[in-house]
């Protein structure tokens, strides 16, 4: 519980601290050196293929998974290895707009590729990321998966400091893939996954 109180008490004096311009020992309350981020959350997603003449749509509540590693080139501005994954259970179906029936299985997105990231004054972060993806989809116990497509990964967030180098802190995200279907029928068509999410990242730097 005194440690608990302590990272509140510290959270509150770097946000003061921010505001009022107090100038911070060197290594203290900087994004600089190495740098490292986990943020899980929630949120919505979509997935559509079009086959033929037919448009299949999942969609629902997903999960999503924000892993970040790297380093510092200036102050504040951060270039990092960035995986994201977002996935939903049992979403709706619809088939030419129209609700259908039936077992639609885990769906799941990730996208890995090169992640920037700059901070703004009072702690405003915004992460910018492209990359390989891949998304997967299980209809009746059979899993299907894409080819490898491309992915983008964008987040908007601010984080408050609990220590000299941790910070938490709150961000939302959207991703969004684009990957080619094993051919159907000689066509290949793509599968497009887009999520929105909110995240609570917590991040050393």
């Amino acid at each position: 519980m005194r440690r608990k109180i302590c990272n509140v008490m510290v959270s509150i004096a770097a946000i003061f601290a921010v505001f009022s311009g107090t100038a911070h020992a060197e290594g203290e309350h900087m994004h600089d050196g190495f740098f490292l981020r986990l943020a899980p959350g929630v949120g919505a997603m979509s997935i559509s293929e079009k086959v033929g003449a037919n448009k299949y749509e999942y969609s629902g509540a997903s999960s999503h998974l924000n892993f970040a590693i790297g380093g510092a080139v200036v102050e504040n501005f951060i270039v990092h290895l960035d995986l994201s994954a977002t996935g939903m259970s049992e979403p709706k179906l619809k088939v030419n707009g129209q609700s259908t029936t039936g077992a639609t299985g885990d769906h799941a997105t990730s996208v890995l590729g090169l992640g920037l990231t700059y901070y703004f004054p009072a702690n405003f972060y915004l992460t910018g990321a492209v990359g390989t993806a891949r998304t997967s989809v299980k209809v009746n116990g059979k899993t299907y998966d894409t080819d490898r497509g491309v992915g983008f990964n964008l987040m908007v967030g601010k984080e408050w400091w609990v220590s000299d180098n941790w910070g938490l802190g709150v961000a939302g995200q959207w991703l969004y893939s684009k990957c080619p279907d094993k051919p159907i029928n000689g066509a290949t068509p793509d599968v497009i996954s887009s999520s929105l999410g909110v995240l609570f990242s917590a991040t050393y730097n």
